[in-house]
């Protein structure tokens, strides 16, 4: 069965903004990194992470867009969303309104979940739980 207009158009808004909120991150990471360890050491996580994050993320935004690797995609999928909920939990902690959190943790699934159907592959998805027989 093939994806809808508005199935591919939700796909790509979804997936555009995961992959802005990555780039946003290596960029920040890699090109601020005093700031990017400042927010880390507010935030309770080890300053020694800002490298290698950015360098997953930007990882993830290769295998998310080359869609060739799809283990490789779930677990860049999952592994952002696990990033996401770390993210949103640290900020609200700190005071801080987690807004870039909140549309990670709903953009993330939406563009995983679509992928599949979008992308013409066979649908196995990490985020929905398989019908009983």
């Amino acid at each position: 069965m093939s994806a809808t207009i508005f199935e591919k158009i939700t796909y790509w808004i979804a997936t555009l903004l995961v992959l802005a909120l990555l780039l946003f991150a290596a960029q920040l990471y890699f090109l601020n990194h005093t700031a990017a360890a400042g927010f880390f050491e507010l935030y309770g996580y080890p300053t020694y992470l800002v490298y290698p994050l950015a360098t997953l993320k930007l990882a993830a935004v290769v295998v998310i867009l080359a869609n060739r690797w799809r283990n490789l995609k779930d677990i860049a999928y999952g592994a952002y969303f696990i990033n996401m909920i770390m993210a949103t939990v640290a900020h609200l902690q700190a005071g801080d309104n987690p807004v870039h959190a909140y549309v990670g943790l709903v953009a993330v699934p939406l563009s995983y979940i679509l992928s599949n159907r979008v992308r013409g592959e066979p649908t196995r998805n990490a985020f929905l739980l398989p019908a009983r027989a």
